[in-house]
């Protein structure tokens, strides 16, 4: 399915300014269960955390595929940074005044409790969680498994690296439950190699990349890394020219054309291949299905494979079908 969803991508949003120098995209398209009145078309609410990446741009497009063949009207809010915790609330609360049918959030802060999870409440909207899941365990997720994404990340790195040697860890901000699980699932796996540690963790750089006196840095400060793992592909793209005169293996998470690419060059070792567009797409018909009334599970786990330069030809033919 995924071939088809990404031979399915359109390039255009409709760009409507928005308060707090945020940006509006805006389309129309065309386990527990829950009981909601419908009504037709119903009105999906949507935060992301940022528009600046082609992560998220993928992940939109995926959603706005997925509301065209369901017929549900989308409305999509994003802040100008992940960082931007007070925007993204600020978007969430101006959706919820909009009496949207249901609300999808990827939080920028998964374990605060905020004014519009609490609207939400009281108006009986539904609230889900995407690409990052809440602390809260009630509140539905749609994604990958990121702890387990995270551990076998660690455990390739390790394999290619011979079990010896120091590692580092370039992290999203760990306010966000999908980084912190991520860095988990590595720190699980390195307590297995007795001759191996994780030197440094850096944090913050889920859509930013280190500056050349930030790498340099690290570089001076821990001359024997051997390898890094960077939980997001706009980190690991930041990494690898700078680090491409020393014998360090680089690491990532998202497959997008870019650290496709790279993979494909040999400048990044292995991805876990987290697709945007599919986790945009699986979200909506995950709120279809919740919305229709049908038995859907509080997490809806998409599978995220490992590839490497050797299995890259394989995915090439596979999705270019």
């Amino acid at each position: 399915m995924q071939g088809r969803l990404l031979r399915n991508i359109k390039k255009y949003w409709i760009l409507l300014p928005a308060a707090a120098g945020c940006g509006i995209l805006l389309w129309w398209g065309g386990g527990e269960k829950d009981t909601i009145s419908r009504t037709d078309p119903y009105r999906i609410g949507v935060v992301t955390k940022s528009r600046t990446s082609e992560y998220w741009m993928m992940m939109q497009s995926g959603m706005e595929t997925a509301a065209r063949e369901t017929g549900a009207e989308l409305i999509l809010f994003s802040p100008e940074s992940e960082a931007d915790q007070e925007a993204q609330e600020k978007l969430a609360g101006s959706l919820i005044r909009k009496n949207v049918d249901v609300l999808a959030v990827a939080p920028i802060d998964s374990g605060t409790y905020p004014d519009y999870r609490k609207a939400a409440e009281e108006k009986g909207i539904p609230l889900i969680s995407y690409d990052t899941p809440f602390e809260d365990p009630d509140i539905p997720y749609v994604g990958i498994d990121n702890e387990k994404a995270g551990y076998r990340l660690a455990e390739y790195l390790c394999e290619a690296l011979d079990h010896h040697g120091d590692i580092g860890v370039i992290s999203g901000d760990t306010r966000q439950l999908n980084h912190r699980q991520r860095v988990d699932g590595i720190c699980k796996y390195i307590e297995k190699e007795p001759n191996m540690q994780v030197a440094f963790l850096e944090e913050g750089y889920g859509n930013r990349k280190l500056s050349e006196k930030e790498i340099h840095k690290l570089q001076n400060q821990y001359p024997e890394i051997r390898g890094i793992i960077a939980n997001s592909a706009v980190a690991a793209l930041g990494l690898v020219d700078e680090v491409k005169d020393y014998d360090i293996l680089v690491v990532s998470h998202d497959a997008q054309s870019d650290s496709l690419e790279a993979l494909r060059e040999g400048s990044i070792s292995a991805l876990i291949a987290q697709y945007g567009y599919e986790i945009g797409y699986e979200t909506i018909l995950y709120i279809d299905a919740m919305y229709k009334g049908e038995e859907v599970p509080k997490k809806k786990i998409l599978e995220a494979e490992l590839l490497t330069g050797e299995s890259l030809e394989e995915y090439d033919e596979k999705y270019s079908q």
